[in-house]
């Protein structure tokens, strides 16, 4: 091995192709306008609809949801009605990472999400110095790592970003603090570089993830949360502002490791506007179901609002003991009903049904009872329609049994609804539901889109774009088979395009 690493993966979480290629191509992202003329480039395809929450563990363990058993750090926690909070170290399907390090390879990972990593001589772990969810405190191994990693960068100061509010002084405060960060990163990657040579290298920049959910509304005029005084305070486009940084960085560590290591960069997903009626959801539910709203149902929700109108550095302590009260006041509710909304990332809604034999008071018949009671719920979701625009409100439903199977199939929702996230939804209504106004506590204002992108460079591949798109679940086994790691029970295959030719083929190639 002649460079730091011989195996190398960037990860950009949330940082939208759309983006990265319009910038690079005006000149803006010098660095990643470099990597698109030296890479070989592929569109990612993603797991359906609830892509943003299940991406992560899918690209660490080469299976898609239903294999493994994460999609929100929020879940239902079976034989209960409550929420329990999913940490990294609750999936329960390995990661590919763990079993390339048992194969004698050294590994680092750095921030990468949902990422589980064994406590080997040969492995390397930072987590949680600036991830998008912050979960945890930072967490390092070997535990001496820590103190490295403070005297190199120090703490994170970004935080919680969906603790900002929608206040010009507040959201300058963030895109200052991102753009810092993404810089900072840069020196992490190349002092934990120094610490190999590494067989696998993997560092993840989440700093786009968090300004696409906080920074769109001051970029975006057309935005109902767009006002003057952000535009004043921010400039233009925050937003390039966070890439252009990542870029800087990127291109440190590009150049750091060298041009011939195997080198896959993804940027996962994309961004735009946060336009869906998740509030709304679960009163439709009710109203669907015939139950009335619980007495104590409004007093909560009024002291949840004004609960998200308190600065950060009150809200902050408090989340996770928050949380548990306001679930604690639903559970009671969810076993009287037929269904209900469980949590699920912004872009998407999960109904789940109140089962016989899975939940613990269930009203539903498994079998023909519960499947037509979804064909109707269906049916009754996709009746929606915006009252501003007219337009459908749910693009589409999507079945558990259809997008999960597998061992996990009954830790995910029962209906999987896709906004339609063409145009702002202020109020629904539709025959059976009557009309409804949709209300957010939430900040963000922007949310994902499923688009994601691959780049791959390295001596032996031709620039270009690839026909067709790449499967998330081939990544990680590409970088195993790169290092002669040959992995069993996963649904990921490597990248044929991405792999050296046999020598046979390029001898006859060139003849």
């Amino acid at each position: 091995m002649s460079g730091p690493a011989k195996v190398a993966c960037i990860t950009l979480d949330a940082a939208d192709p759309c983006f990265l290629r319009e910038w690079a191509d005006q000149g803006l992202l010098p660095h990643f306008a470099k990597l698109f003329e030296e890479s070989l480039r592929a569109e990612t395809h993603n797991p359906e609809i609830i892509y943003s929450g299940t991406l992560w563990a899918s690209f660490n363990t080469g299976v898609w949801p239903g294999r493994h058993d994460h999609y929100f750090p929020l879940q239902t926690d079976s034989g209960s009605y409550r929420l329990r909070r999913f940490m990294p170290e609750d999936i329960s399907v390995d990661s590919i990472w763990n079993a390339i390090a048992r194969q004698g390879q050294r590994v680092a990972l750095v921030d990468l999400p949902k990422s589980r990593l064994e406590c080997l001589p040969n492995t390397l772990q930072v987590s949680f110095w600036g991830e998008h969810e912050v979960l945890s405190p930072l967490t390092c191994w070997p535990p001496a790592l820590e103190k490295d990693v403070l005297s190199v960068v120090g703490r994170d100061r970004v935080g919680a970003c969906d603790l900002v509010r929608q206040r010009p002084d507040e959201l300058r405060k963030l895109r200052d603090g991102l753009v810092d960060r993404a810089e900072r990163r840069g020196d992490l990657a190349l002092a934990i570089l120094e610490k190999g040579p590494w067989d696998l290298f993997v560092f993840n920049f989440s700093e786009a993830h968090c300004a696409g959910h906080q920074l769109w509304a001051a970029r975006d005029t057309a935005h109902p949360g767009h006002r003057p005084e952000l535009r004043a305070a921010l400039g233009e486009d925050p937003l390039l502002d966070v890439y252009q940084a990542i870029d800087r960085s990127l291109g440190r560590v590009i150049e750091a490791l060298g041009d011939d290591v195997f080198l896959l960069v993804l940027a996962t997903h994309g961004i735009g506007p946060r336009y869906d009626a998740a509030g709304a959801l679960d009163e439709v539910l009710r109203r669907l179901d015939g139950v009335n709203v619980p007495k104590t149902s409004g007093p909560v929700e009024s002291v949840r609002k004004a609960w998200h109108r308190l600065p950060g550095i009150v809200r902050s302590p408090f989340r996770r003991v928050i949380d548990y009260l306001y679930d604690s006041s639903r559970q009671g509710e969810r076993a009287r009903r037929r269904f209900y909304a469980v949590p699920t990332t912004d872009n998407c809604g999960g109904v789940r049904l109140n089962l016989k034999g899975r939940e613990p008071e269930g009203q539903v018949a498994p079998g023909t009872p519960s499947q037509e009671l979804c064909d109707w719920l269906t049916q009754e979701l996709l009746a929606l329609r915006n009252v501003k625009t007219g337009a459908p409100v749910v693009r589409r439903v999507l079945h558990g049994d259809d997008l999960f199977a597998g061992a996990y199939r009954d830790e995910f929702p029962d209906l999987m609804i896709e906004w339609n996230n063409e145009a702002p939804i202020p109020a629904l209504r539709s025959q059976t539901v009557g009309e409804l106004q949709v209300e957010s506590c939430g900040p963000r204002t922007g949310d994902h889109r499923p688009q994601g992108l691959v780049l791959a460079r390295a001596p032996h591949l031709q620039p270009g774009t690839m026909h067709g798109a790449t499967e998330l679940v081939d990544l990680a086994p590409t970088l195993a088979a790169h290092l002669g790691v040959q992995l069993s029970g996963i649904q990921g295959q490597p990248v044929p395009e991405f792999l050296p030719r046999p020598r046979s083929f390029m001898s006859l190639a060139n003849a």
